[in-house]
């Protein structure tokens, strides 16, 4: 329980951070986006596992779609080199991430994740409509994921005794 609580005052943290400093390089913004892609996956991967005996095949498809996510932060963090051909399109692949785990948090996820799923797939949808039109403005994108972030933090420390 403590730890996800710690987890949520993490989430919450980096997410006023990605509102209040919203104007980094480009390489900066990936390292961040990365970073809460790497966060947002070790979150639901963790879920994933501790509900296994809750919620069963949803638990297992949270678990691995969260490490999906942490393979594809870290790769943003480190090797923005070598996936550079992702940099223009990783607005898109944390919109759709941003669905897909909304997704799975509806459908199986404890009732506590429902608030914060909810928030994260109309945020998901927000990001892939603005994605179309600001892709060469990450700075929309950066505040987006800060409110989600937050948003998710709120209620996963509201809820942390649920898990």
């Amino acid at each position: 329980m403590e730890s996800n609580k710690i987890l949520a005052i993490i989430s919450i943290i980096i997410g006023l951070i990605f509102i209040i400093f919203p104007m980094f390089s480009a390489n900066l913004i990936s390292i961040l986006i990365g970073a809460s892609v790497l966060l947002f996956g070790i979150g639901l991967a963790y879920t994933g596992i501790i509900s296994k005996e809750i919620s069963g095949a949803f638990s297992s498809i949270s678990a691995v779609f969260g490490v999906v996510m942490i393979i594809l932060g870290l790769a943003f963090i480190f090797g923005t080199n070598a996936i550079s051909f992702l940099i223009g399109l990783q607005f898109y692949i944390v919109g759709f991430m941003l669905i897909v785990a909304s997704v799975i948090g509806l459908l199986g996820g404890p009732t506590a994740q429902k608030t914060g799923s909810i928030i994260s797939l109309v945020l998901g949808i927000v990001i892939l409509f603005i994605a179309v039109f600001a892709a060469n403005n990450p700075v929309l994108i950066t505040i987006i994921l800060g409110i989600a972030l937050i948003a998710h933090g709120i209620s996963a420390y509201l809820h942390a005794d649920e898990y």
